[in-house]
């Protein structure tokens, strides 16, 4: 089996965000699932040696792994990704996992170019990635997993511009899976739930979030949602750490 996994995180200028990609955190977690599921992986980030290193831990699993460094948000890495995912033969299934948090403050003290930072790596980037990997997609009947959050529906004080990049990433990624499931185009949005990362550190500065679970439990989900074919998935949202109802979440 032969796919790629684009994984990018911003440049953030802004600093309140998880630069993980799929150097470390989730974006490793479901990295190793599809190398051990038989993909081989395109991965990106903005951090040069953790993707780098990461990169080198998923070789060790057997696969082809070729890793690209740079800000999602750049059209330049954009088609660096779909170009390095061209070359390993296809593209079976696209992730975007790329998140910027933008920081936590009230409605009122929004500042405007942070709202549109947040929204031109959460939205904007991942549905220019789609529109220029769509003829792959096409080709291998592919699956696009866009990572959400509770944020999307929570009206959480605070979070009103990652909770509203997340709420248009979800309806992005429903109207994309009306739009191309005729061509074999598939797409889903997936909740990872709360975990111990370095994003969801920077949204609660300076609190303990130990209590909170590390990304590898929700290896169950991913293991799960790509063993499905990707036309009774696409379209639905899921919770990764509910288990219950095959993890689907009303949409």
């Amino acid at each position: 089996m032969c796919g790629s996994v684009l994984f990018a995180a911003s440049d953030a200028p802004f600093l309140k965000s998880d630069s993980s990609a799929a150097s470390r955190g989730l974006g490793i977690v479901i990295a190793r699932i599809l190398a051990v599921r038989g993909y081989d992986l395109v991965i990106g980030a903005r951090e040069r040696v953790p993707l780098f290193d990461a990169a080198e831990s998923l070789r060790e699993l057997g696969r082809r792994v070729v890793p690209v460094e740079g800000n999602i948000a750049d059209s330049g890495v954009r088609a660096r990704l779909i170009d390095e995912a061209r070359e390993l033969g296809g593209l079976d299934v696209l992730v975007n996992n790329a998140s910027e948090l933008g920081g936590i403050r009230p409605v009122t003290e929004l500042d405007p170019s942070v709202v549109e930072h947040v929204f031109r790596v959460n939205v904007v980037a991942p549905l220019a990635l789609v529109t220029h990997a769509v003829p792959l997609l096409e080709q291998h009947g592919g699956l696009v997993v866009n990572v959400s959050s509770d944020a999307a529906r929570g009206a959480y004080p605070g979070w009103a511009a990652y909770g509203a990049s997340k709420a248009a990433l979800e309806l992005v990624t429903r109207t994309i899976d009306a739009e191309l499931r005729g061509q074999r185009v598939f797409a889903v949005a997936v909740d990872p739930g709360d975990m111990r990362t370095r994003m969801h550190q920077a949204a609660f500065p300076g609190e303990d979030i130990s209590d909170r679970p590390e990304p590898e439990v929700t290896a169950p989900f991913w293991n799960w949602l790509f063993a499905q074919h990707p036309a009774t998935v696409g379209g639905e949202r899921f919770a990764a750490q509910e288990a219950d109802a095959r993890w689907l979440l009303p949409v």
